[in-house]
């Protein structure tokens, strides 16, 4: 006979919605650069190109872009 007690589901974790809190400082310094990269080169700076003119990690340089 098979078992009939049910499989349980994977639980994914919760998507929360919410973005990590980065400094006031980081953000405008994160804005005057990708405003200059644009001006100077006519295309958005990358989180790549960010991180490294920051000299941040790059989870951190995509936070930033995605809050601007």
């Amino acid at each position: 006979m098979p078992d009939s007690t049910p499989t349980p589901a994977l639980a994914k974790a919760p998507a929360t919605g919410t973005r990590p809190a980065l400094p006031a400082p980081l953000l405008a310094a994160a804005r005057r650069i990708a405003d200059t990269h644009h001006a100077e080169h006519g295309t958005p700076v990358t989180a790549a190109q960010l991180a490294t003119r920051m000299g941040i990690a790059l989870p951190v340089a995509t936070a930033a872009l995605s809050q601007l």
